[in-house]
């Protein structure tokens, strides 16, 4: 791989990881007709040690499908108004093993301590609502794109880039 596409690649994914605030989730929701239908959603999150956690609710059909423990893929997408051009806007898809934390669990409180120093106060209010689940996601693989001809295969916590993806 062009070790200087690399560098600007890795540059760009830790923007991206440092300036998105929230976590895109598409997944297969079974539908009233019992259909699994594509669904998107979306939560607020924090990373610690290469893992993204959310704190979400299962009235979204999406959280309740995590729960139901439906495959499941994510994704972070650069803000529209500071991209440089809109049709190459610096992306990241991945897959990921989820899990619930239970609320009697240890870092269960500290989780959402940390949730509400990143995202405001809205957290007093939502923190003991019980229909509100707090899910870990720990990449496993999926792929950055940076612009035009800059697609990459990415490996692990941390999203190694391991290949430069040069077709469709």
């Amino acid at each position: 791989m062009d070790r200087k596409l690399v560098k600007k690649a890795e540059k760009l994914r830790d923007e991206l990881l440092a300036s998105a605030q929230t976590l895109g989730i598409t997944i297969l929701s079974p539908s009233k007709e019992g259909e699994e239908l594509p669904d998107i959603g979306f939560a607020p999150f924090i990373r610690h040690a290469g893992c993204f956690y959310i704190y979400s609710s299962d009235l979204s059909s999406h959280i309740r499908s995590l729960i139901a423990g439906q495959p499941a893929q994510f994704f972070l997408i650069a803000d529209e108004g500071r991209s440089p051009n809109i049709w190459a806007r610096v992306r990241m898809k991945f897959i990921a093993d989820v899990m619930e934390i239970d609320r009697d669990a240890a870092e269960f409180q500290t989780i959402l301590d940390d949730i509400g120093n990143a995202h405001g106060p809205v957290m007093d209010l939502i923190r003991e609502f019980t229909d509100f689940h707090l899910f870990k996601m720990t990449p496993i693989n999926g792929s950055l794109v940076t612009g035009f001809a800059a697609a990459f295969t990415i490996e692990g916590a941390d999203f190694t880039i391991t290949e430069h993806l040069r077709q469709g």
